[in-house]
């Protein structure tokens, strides 16, 4: 190293001077010695500096995260050691970051464009990163699931919009410490998809069955009612028993018109219009103690590729649904919140309770006894033919009961 021969010559150059001046050398000789030794003791601090000089520009270049700038060579053997170093750790540093920023970008891409729901959370386990599946399917009951979940878990939930969700709850290490993401895999489609198979033979297999039956039945009755037309009894029970017929006719038929439910036909639809235009036929459907209120903040058109008809007719049920929940109650509210996001129809009604929140969109299931479940089973197919996500859940911290359908 140059600047060890400068030091070793400066020390050299000391004692020779200290020697001189105890031997009472000549000032000719003590002053050359002098003057040599402040030169190597120049030269030295040169030698020293211009590495120290190298060093505090690759910091700057460090600080300020520079990876494309480098050092220029000073002719100084000492500093160009230390700028090469350098040099090659910046072309070294700068590879893995864009090598880093590719994979980051790679996993970015296949995060939003995943099947899967995946939200990223931060070191205090709330979530500050989802993709378009996690921000579709969220509601408040899926929430509470994965807040639920412990470390390495994973459960298979149904949840109160009928969907079916594997949740896993993982981890990561970033800067040394574990951070949390959640995966939600959904499995309504495939499992919903089975309970429709068997749900649309069975019904095919008894409107066949009973139609043709009970067709015959009641042609032999209307015959009967004819030869005992003067009769008064005769004609009383036969006409209850037709009547319990074609009621029961009619009761596999309503069953039947969920099976054909049409495919959507899908166009833009300026969704604040349309309802707009519904609301006072969905008002005269409500009793006059419910108030029916659509909430639109903004001001440009929000436009759905949906099948209006159809979309109605969910629409129609949803809100005959929040009806009934509510009855009698005094001050009874319905609240239709248009965002770009979906469609919220929010009641004020008696709420749902938390052990049928699961069932209330299987078939036959429903809480209202003359009712035969097909109401918001209707609704769930729709909905589910247009690829939306939706939920039924009440609100807890305020009473409210929500629909919550997401486009």
């Amino acid at each position: 190293m140059t600047y060890r021969i400068f030091f070793l010559s400066a020390i050299a150059l000391t004692i020779a001077l200290i020697i001189a001046t105890v031997c009472s050398f000549s000032i000719l000789t003590v002053t050359l010695i002098g003057a040599t030794l402040m030169l190597m003791l120049a030269l030295t601090f040169r030698a020293v500096m211009k590495p120290l000089e190298a060093i505090k520009s690759g910091f700057d270049l460090l600080r300020s995260q520079d990876f494309n700038s480098r050092l220029r060579k000073t002719g100084q053997t000492d500093a160009d050691k230390v700028i090469n170093i350098f040099n090659q750790m910046m072309a070294t540093m700068k590879a893995e970051r864009l090598k880093l920023m590719e994979q980051e970008l790679f996993l970015s891409k296949l995060i939003e464009v995943s099947p899967l729901g995946i939200a990223i959370c931060d070191f205090d386990d709330n979530i500050i990163q989802s993709n378009p599946i996690f921000r579709k399917i969220q509601n408040p009951g899926l929430i509470a699931v994965l807040a639920s979940l412990k470390a390495d878990e994973t459960r298979v939930v149904r949840l109160a919009s009928s969907q079916i969700y594997r949740c896993s709850r993982l981890w990561f290490m970033d800067s040394g410490f574990r951070r949390t993401f959640f995966i939600i895999e959904i499995l309504t489609d495939d499992i919903i998809k089975s309970e429709r198979t068997v749900f649309n033979t069975i019904i095919r297999t008894i409107g066949h069955e009973v139609n043709n039956t009970l067709g015959s039945v009641i042609s032999v009755l209307d015959s009967i009612n004819e030869i005992h037309s003067g009769d008064v009894s005769m004609e009383r029970v036969l006409t209850g028993t037709r009547e319990s017929c074609r009621n029961l006719v009619d009761f596999v038929g309503g069953y039947a018109g969920v099976v054909k439910l049409p495919s959507p036909v899908k166009t833009p639809v300026d969704i604040v219009a349309e309802i707009n235009r519904m609301a006072p036929m969905l008002q005269s459907t409500v009793g006059q103690n419910i108030k029916i209120k659509v909430d639109v903040t903004d001001p440009d058109p929000i436009i759905f590729d949906i099948d209006i008809m159809l979309i109605e007719r969910a629409l129609v049920n949803i809100v005959k649904n929040a009806a009934e929940s509510i009855g009698n109650k005094a001050g009874g509210e319905i609240v239709v919140r248009i965002r770009k996001s979906g469609i919220k129809i929010i009641d004020n009604g008696e709420g749902i309770a938390d052990d049928v929140s699961s069932k209330i969109f299987t078939p036959f299931f429903s809480t209202k006894r003359p009712d035969r479940g097909l109401g918001l089973m209707l609704v769930g197919d729709i909905l589910r033919s247009h690829g939306a996500a939706f939920s039924l859940y009440t609100d807890r911290s305020n009473g409210l009961t929500v629909f919550d359908i997401k486009f």
